[in-house]
């Protein structure tokens, strides 16, 4: 008796404690019914040990609670067995009630066996073991119904657990379930029909706690790995989404405009390798047609490319698409086939049917809030399924797309105006060019002319007429001139022609040229050569006494009272042979001046500075006298006569001599230009 407690008592244990622990652990809750299968395993086990240990009195009280137990466990296994198989027809409350009709008549009818004796014909003490008396009982009609219908949905039960692990390739371990119905089924069975005297199912239970432990344990094991693996896989999916995304993104952002066409036809690629499909495009859409282009499309090896036969599609052709377009939605078509035969279908069946399209996924690209197109993913050689998380990064990826593309088109756009305001400008300046060239010709005519007529006049008013006329002509002349080196600076036609050029004779020709006119206004005319010696340069002579004219020509024009000094200084840097090839400083290797007694000559730098005590630049206008046709306009500056253009093409021929050239100026107290060139000397 005592091996038959312990027993009985340790397999209530055992099933408790396991069903807990597997309730605990079913993260997925597949084994639902596992838990009051085990409850009432255990209520049978632990009563069924308790009515034996227990005085006469209170053993038939202990019997009818492990009754309950036995009642009730067949329709839980079967429910359990139902929910194991996968069998949805058994989960709704009415077959439910079904199933406990029986069993709750039966739990009623047991409890009031006195009154009728319906489940027990007679109750009485028997001696079950030497000295142990407990209650006895003699089945009775509706204890045999009740036995039928539980070993039926035991029975049943079996057939559909056997299925389910047929069905889930359940390995040879898995099959103990079976054992652990089967063996306590068997043993009770043999106690009703009276083969046993004493009912042995309690001590099989243990038997059965470790046959369902194990199938069950190791069946959510496997399914938790599975499902653990399923997301682990999916993570991994996802963030190579993501890196792909990334990538393509800075792929684009760092694409050249010449090069965007090629990087976005491989994106696609990358995408359409990525996602398993057979064909990506992307349709751009013309507002001003209103209709759509397929323009990029990337095929899978085997599929015929499309992108001729979908041109200038009306926009409105697929009504559907345009209304989840216009509401930044997708069109996902998990099969083709499968759409229904209706006229609101009909458009976009006439398009995917020929092309052996089974499944798509057709994402729309916006750039901020408009529409620019869609980007399409086929999938013909089978049925292919996305994710809302997949979809969501098309989208993304679409717009990124987008945003290319408009990029790429502004860039042109803009590219195009760029090159027609320089074909332009170009044939401005070709015109000024030959205009200026034009005028001057007839010009230096008229002067040479109405020279050679004053000197033949006598009459001194006649003369001063005439004079009027030449100063008047040498104005204009200066005007063309300074046009005509503007236009050629625009058009990049200013050459630089170096010589041996000493640099005495360019502080004459300051001396020479502006002599009389600063003596006419009372001005002092400084020139110095700051070097010590007659230095031989080796620079363009007549871009530099054209810098010189402009400066000092402008210096005396602003200036009143004072004086205008100019000094020059010629700065050696370093030795360079005279085969490098140094713009504006290599000189002619045939000429022995030039080469010098070594052959050898030195890089230098011009530095010219004119100072003068004028009427001085204020702050602000310093940086706009440079402009091109710009002229001060503040106080009574408009006086002064001048294009504009002087100090514009000097700086350009500063910049050509790979110099610079530097203003310090004050508002009443005169200014003070400095120039820097890059020159040879010897």
């Amino acid at each position: 008796m005592e091996t038959y407690v312990s027993l009985a008592f340790l397999s209530a244990l055992a099933l408790i404690v396991l069903s807990f622990q597997i309730h605990r652990v079913d993260i997925r809750e597949r084994y639902r019914f596992f838990l009051p299968v085990m409850i009432s395993a255990s209520v049978w086990a632990l009563f069924s040990g308790l009515w034996l240990i227990s005085p006469y009195q209170i053993s038939a009280l202990m019997a009818q609670v492990s009754f309950l137990g036995i009642i009730t466990l067949p329709v839980f296994v079967f429910l359990f067995a139902v929910d194991y198989a996968r069998i949805s027809g058994f989960t709704k409350n009415r077959h439910k009630a079904l199933l406990w009709g029986i069993p709750g008549i039966s739990i009623l009818l047991m409890l009031t066996n006195p009154m009728h004796g319906l489940f027990w014909s007679e109750v009485y003490p028997e001696e079950v073991f030497p000295e142990v008396y407990a209650s006895s009982h003699v089945a009775g009609f509706w204890y045999y119904l009740h036995s039928f219908y539980s070993y039926t949905l035991i029975i049943i039960s079996l057939v559909l657990i056997f299925k389910a692990l047929q069905k889930k390739k359940a390995v040879l371990g898995q099959y103990m379930l079976l054992l652990g119905v089967a063996v306590p089924t068997t043993t009770s069975m043999l106690f009703v029909f009276e083969v046993t005297a004493l009912d042995l199912s309690p001590l099989f239970l243990s038997f059965a706690v470790l046959a369902f432990g194990w199938t069950v344990t190791s069946g959510i094991y496997r399914e938790n790995i599975q499902e653990l693996q399923r997301l682990q896989n999916k993570t991994s999916e996802m963030n190579n989404l993501y890196g792909l995304v990334v990538r393509i993104s800075e792929r684009l952002i760092h694409t050249d405009t010449a090069e965007i066409r090629q990087a976005i036809n491989d994106v696609l690629g990358e995408l359409g390798r990525f996602n398993n499909v057979d064909r990506v495009y992307i349709f751009e859409y013309d507002k001003d047609k209103d209709d759509v282009s397929n323009t990029y499309e990337w095929c899978n090896t085997g599929i015929t490319p499309e992108i001729k036969n979908l041109q200038n599609i009306p926009y409105n052709f697929v009504p559907r698409w345009r209304k989840h377009f216009d509401n930044n939605d997708y069109v996902y078509i998990p099969s083709v086939k499968e759409l229904p035969d209706d006229p609101y279908y009909e458009h976009e069946k006439a398009i995917l049917l020929p092309q052996g399209i089974k499944s798509l996924i057709v994402v729309p690209m916006f750039h901020a809030q408009d529409f620019v197109g869609f980007t399409g993913f086929d999938s013909v050689r089978m049925n292919k399924e996305w994710d809302h998380t997949t979809i969501s990064l098309l989208k993304m990826t679409a717009d990124i797309i987008a945003g290319s593309i408009l990029r790429a088109s502004y860039e042109k756009a803009l590219i195009r105006e760029k090159q027609n305001a320089e074909a332009a400008n170009q044939a401005k300046s070709e015109f000024l060019a030959n205009m200026s060239h034009e005028l001057r010709t007839p010009l230096n005519a008229i002067l040479g002319f109405t020279e050679i007529v004053k000197d033949d006049l006598i009459e001194d008013s006649q003369r001063d007429q005439l004079q009027m006329v030449i100063t008047s002509g040498n104005a204009l002349l200066r005007l063309i001139n300074d046009l005509l080196d503007f236009s050629k600076a625009e058009a990049g036609a200013l050459p630089l022609t170096p010589n041996e050029t000493p640099l005495r004779k360019l502080l004459n020709f300051v001396s020479d040229t502006f002599r009389a006119e600063a003596n006419q206004k009372n001005i002092e005319l400084q020139v110095h050569n700051n070097t010590g010696s007659d230095k031989m340069l080796w620079i363009d002579e007549g871009r530099v006494r054209q810098i010189l004219f402009n400066l000092v020509g402008n210096a005396i024009k602003f200036t009143h009272k004072g004086q205008v000094v100019v000094s020059a200084e010629v700065i050696p840097v370093e030795e360079i042979e005279q085969n490098d090839s140094q713009k504006g400083t290599t000189p002619d290797k045939k000429s022995d001046h030039a080469n010098g007694k070594d052959g050898m000559i030195k890089k230098a730098q011009l530095l010219l500075t004119v100072k003068d005590t004028g009427i001085g630049i204020a702050r602000e206008d310093q940086e706009a006298i440079f402009t091109p046709f710009t002229q001060l306009s503040t106080g009574n500056n408009r006086i002064y006569e001048g294009t504009g253009l002087g100090l514009n093409i000097t700086q350009r021929l500063v910049d050509m001599m790979d110099g610079d050239i530097r203003l310090s100026s004050e508002l009443g107290k005169g200014s003070t230009f400095t120039v820097r060139v890059q020159c040879g000397c010897f």
